[in-house]
């Protein structure tokens, strides 16, 4: 008799080896492999041509959905038969942006399938009753990877939407849905049917503990772009993050505010940053931030206050905590007193994360103002980038972000020199830290 063909196949990460263990080689979890039994390769398929292509015959069809911060996230509107893994938290607002998103399309006049492998049709019903959407849409409850298929093809739809990944597999396959190997195999072939159908696709992906969608992120090699869906549950505003984008900027960042209605596009998010209060406390500076192709406000906060231990803490939220150290030593140097008796915090409000070294100098203003219990105020601003000598270096898009500052009613703004003010508008060149010193302190 011939021996069966068949390998082990581990559920948590994908490895796969001709013979069962007890604990997975790779991923170090026990009794994760699973007997499979591989398909005949089919060799009879048309074999594919390289074939030239000239710029007349490229088109990039988009879609404008109307809905403002998620046209801008996605560059422009939704590309026809592009793949978008859209992923969040659980209870976020993933499904109710996809109900909208669906709704635009269809007053649009195109047609829209929407899958759900975790919610019922009463579930769905309810959902989309509660948003009080203008149109409807179809609904496919099933978790299966060949009824989506069947769907696909009976009719020609410009987008589906799959919720979730995690809820959909391949019956041939053994593996547990939610399993590396199920998504992999359920996200490639979801992938490639549809882009041959020229049919857009959203997919819906949970994150998990480790702060990965479904796992590992085989997902992001997968898809054209990757959206990640951010915010408290406890707070009515949500951020969506472009982290990759083939058809676009990344880095983008779209603000969303949660009512009872659904989701709605926040028209002017530096007021979201800013702080609500008259004035701002002595530590509270104002930082233009560039993200993707638009300025937001940003407020920096910073405490220094007396230690109780021997060694001072240094902790920051949304800045890069060893540029925290390199900072406190070249604040140290160019002031001249030392900052050991001091516990440092620096945080960036709104949950931002600011990676650019533009920041620097207004976290340094931030530091120095409550050292010295000064109120900087809400007409201020500050960007550049501090070098270890203390110098205060050129950054990019300086014109963009003074425009956001003149618009937003900022008097004064602290940068490095070379840059032209406007009438109403103080431009206060900085050459070093100790100039920063000296102007504020």
């Amino acid at each position: 008799m011939a021996k069966k063909n068949t390998v082990f196949v581990c559920e948590n990460c994908g490895y796969e080896t001709s013979k069962w263990m007890g604990k997975c080689p790779r991923c170090m979890n026990w009794d994760t492999l699973r007997e499979f039994t591989p398909a005949q390769i089919d060799k009879s398929h048309d074999r594919q041509q390289p074939v030239f292509v000239s710029d007349d015959d490229i088109s990039e069809e988009r879609v404008v959905l109307g809905i403002p911060e998620m046209d801008r996230v996605l560059g422009g509107g939704l590309t026809i038969g592009s793949a978008i893994l859209l992923g969040g938290d659980p209870g976020i607002g993933k499904t109710t942006l996809c109900f909208e998103i669906a709704s635009k399309l269809v007053d649009l006049g195109m047609k829209v399938l929407y899958v759900s492998g975790e919610e019922s049709l009463k579930q769905l019903a309810s959902r989309k009753k509660r948003l009080q959407l203008s149109s409807g849409f179809p609904f496919l409850t099933t978790n299966q990877l060949d009824d989506i298929l069947d769907a696909a093809s009976a009719e020609r739809y410009n987008l589906i939407i799959i919720d979730s990944i995690q809820s959909t597999y391949n019956s041939k396959l053994p593996m547990l849905p939610g399993s590396v190997s199920q998504i992999k195999d359920v996200s490639t072939r979801l992938t490639m049917e549809l882009k041959a159908m020229d049919t857009a696709m959203i997919i819906i992906g949970h994150v998990t503990k480790e702060g990965a969608i479904a796992g590992p992120k085989i997902l992001e090699h997968t898809v054209d772009t990757v959206l990640y869906f951010e915010g408290d549950k406890m707070l009515p505003y949500r951020m969506l993050r472009a982290i990759k984008n083939r058809y676009g900027p990344v880095d983008e960042v779209g603000i969303f505010q949660m009512t009872k209605d659904g989701l709605a596009s926040v028209e002017n998010p530096s007021q979201f940053f800013v702080s609500e209060r008259d004035d701002m406390a002595p530590g509270s500076t104002l930082f233009p931030y560039i993200t993707g192709s638009r300025p937001i406000i940003l407020e920096v906060q910073a405490i220094t206050q007396k230690t109780n231990f021997s060694m001072p803490r240094r902790l920051s939220l949304g800045y890069d905590v060893n540029r925290l150290f390199i900072l406190i030593s070249v604040l140290e140097k160019a002031i001249g007193k030392s900052l050991f008796d001091r516990d440092i915090y620096v945080n960036i409000t709104g949950g931002m994360k600011v990676n650019e070294p533009a920041v620097d100098l207004c976290v340094a203003a931030s530091i120095l103002s409550s050292y010295k219990e000064i109120n900087i105020g809400l007409h201020a601003a500050f960007f550049g980038e501090v070098g270890l000598t203390g110098e205060i270096r050129k950054i990019v898009y300086m014109d963009m972000r003074i425009k956001e500052c003149e618009r937003l009613g900022i008097k004064k703004i602290f940068c490095p020199k070379g840059v032209e003010g406007t009438d109403g508008l103080e431009i206060v060149p900085l050459k070093n830290i100790k100039d920063l010193y000296e102007h504020i302190c």
